[in-house]
């Protein structure tokens, strides 16, 4: 299947469907990060968590059903249509084939169950919560259920349709599932109303499993610690969906003395930190110190609007050094309209200065630890690289913007390349009428333009254009050069080269029309799409998520960012009314 045909409205419907799947009733939501019984079965020294424990608006609940019930019947559809495939390879290759009729009745059942009945006839619905942490660092995922005997029920049918059980044991007179081999089971278990998955070593002492399943609390929780409610007042998310990964808490593991489920995980592992000389262990703290935790959560969730954002914590002389790495670009950043809009600012003498601050550092306090020995040999590369002769010109680059109004005649299943484009580019720098003197000098059209630096276009006449049909004007100012592509483009080039900046400029920018997208980009792609095409039943599900997408989703845009807190990647989705 072609990952990259998917990408983009997986990444939004996930977005979507993670505000569904998980979500509780708590009405108090300043309080939601602090209070919630469901943190407390997670260790305050837990090395990640993502947790969602308030629900989202009603109406904006309501505006998401569609897109869930149509992604989850798209799920089921690519899980039949895998084991259909294999079914068929395996017949090719003269292989056994028996095991696909005993599979046959546990898809009947996922059918039913990937749904928002099936699911709710599992024990989750909209009350549900839900949480993935580590106890240590082994990953334990558990949300609560309306009644556990519903998801009981639901074990036992799918137990009952492959005729296979799994292993069942007791502890502290708790039931429990589990599938493994003598190195690791996979294990879950109803605990009252909370369904709980983990995996542990098949050798775990009763204690540590206890731990692992939460059936003995924490003494330290993440609750109690305030963890996720300090997360979500330093960057301003709200109280639905947010978690962390601690890089620093995970590296510590591999150099520090550990307690509790991680001594044994460790010695199960024949890992010895003692191995680590304590020039190494020093060294790593502080390469990891550099950028401790990636957090995440959304900022705001509204019937017309999802915002959301993931950070890249960095160590803070770090984050104020690259908040000059980007440049400011002329509306990159702002709202465009438009299918595309896509573009990046940068500072370039800033991004060398930067560079060349961090080979100092190297070279003054250089690596000892053999583990970093390639990144310390590296920096005599790095000065090459420096040295390089660079034309003054381009540390006056700032950047681009580029936008397309219009494509016609696109096909990329059938490689057909548009046979009309509007778009207009913009590309910022501080001598922007030295790039056109540059042009100037290869091409005698170019110098015949008499542009003025006063933003108004002028019509660009060159035989190579002209044979295409093509429209194309140019546009000047001191600080940048914009060109449309297209009859009636130029009226646009003014108000762009006019338009202002962030006041946090984003180094990098993308804004789309989603609706475009799929009739487009989407929609081509689908049906050129290698394996995705050999699958009738899963392109058709594909084509369905599509269109509902289309139907809910008006623009949805991404970027990246410095800030004195680090690198920020945010995303807006906007929906239609």
């Amino acid at each position: 299947m072609s990952i990259f045909s998917l990408r983009i409205p997986l990444v939004a419907t996930a977005s979507c469907l993670f505000l569904l799947v998980a979500c509780s009733d708590s009405d108090d939501a300043g309080n939601i990060a602090s209070d919630s019984e469901m943190l407390t079965y997670v260790p305050a020294d837990t090395p990640y968590l993502f947790a969602a424990l308030e629900s989202a608006p009603d109406d904006l609940s309501d505006k998401l059903t569609p897109l869930m019930d149509t992604t989850l019947k798209m799920y089921r559809r690519v899980i039949r249509a895998i084991a259909e495939t294999a079914y068929t390879e395996s017949q090719d290759q003269n292989e056994n084939v028996d095991w696909f009729e005993s599979l046959m009745p546990f898809l009947d059942e996922m059918d039913g169950l990937l749904s928002i009945e099936g699911l709710a006839s599992a024990g989750i619905d909209e009350d549900s919560q839900f949480a993935f942490y580590g106890s240590g660092l082994l990953p334990v995922l558990r949300v609560t259920l309306s009644d556990g005997e519903l998801m009981e029920s639901t074990i036992q049918r799918l137990e009952e349709k492959v005729e296979q059980k799994m292993d069942t044991a007791t502890i502290d007179g708790n039931a429990y599932r589990f599938v493994g081999d003598e190195q690791g089971r996979v294990i879950v278990a109803i605990l009252g109303n909370q369904f709980v998955a983990t995996f542990a070593p098949t050798n775990f002492s009763d204690d540590h499993l206890q731990q692992v399943l939460g059936l003995s609390r924490p003494d330290n929780n993440v609750a109690d610690a305030g963890t996720l409610a300090a997360i979500a007042k330093k960057h301003d998310y709200e109280n639905y969906i947010l978690g962390f990964v601690d890089i620093e808490r995970i590296a510590a593991t591999f150099i520090e003395p550990q307690t509790g489920v991680n001594v044994a995980l460790l010695e199960i592992s024949d890992y010895d930190s003692s191995a680590l000389s304590d020039v190494c262990k020093a060294e790593i703290r502080s390469v990891v110190g550099i950028m401790p935790r990636l957090v995440g959560g959304y900022s705001e969730l509204s019937v017309d609007k999802i915002v959301s954002s993931a950070v890249f914590e960095v160590r803070e002389d770090i984050a104020a050094a690259m908040t000059a790495l980007a440049g400011p670009v002329p509306g990159l950043g702002m709202p465009q309209d438009g299918i595309l809009t896509f573009g990046m600012g940068m500072d370039l003498l800033a991004i060398r200065n930067f560079y060349s601050d961090q080979l100092d550092a190297l070279e003054a306090e250089p690596f000892a630890c053999e583990l970093f020995a390639e990144l310390q040999n590296g920096v005599a590369a790095g000065r090459e690289v420096l040295n390089q002769p660079i034309p003054p010109i381009a540390y006056g680059f700032i950047g681009f913007m580029a936008t397309i109004e219009s494509i016609e005649g696109l096909n990329i299943a059938a490689q057909q390349t548009p046979t009309s484009i509007d778009a207009r580019l913009l590309v910022a720098m501080e001598n922007a009428e030295g790039l056109l003197a540059m042009g100037a000098m290869f091409s005698p059209e170019f110098a015949a333009l008499n542009l003025e630096s006063n933003g108004e276009p002028v019509r660009l006449s060159m035989p190579q254009i002209d044979a295409l049909g093509q429209v194309v004007h140019i546009a000047l100012t001191d600080d940048a050069l914009a060109i449309s592509v297209g009859d009636g483009m130029e009226k646009g080039l003014s108000g762009l080269l006019k338009s202002s900046a962030p006041d946090a400029p984003p180094f990098i920018y993308m804004d789309m029309d989603t609706g475009a997208y799929y009739k487009y980009v989407g929609a081509s792609m689908m049906a050129g799409a290698g394996d995705v095409s050999e699958m009738p039943e899963l392109q058709e599900a594909i084509v369905e998520l599509n269109a509902v997408s289309q139907e809910l989703m008006d623009r949805i845009n991404f970027n990246v960012s410095f800030t004195g807190d680090g690198v920020v990647l945010g995303s807006e989705m906007l929906l239609k009314d």
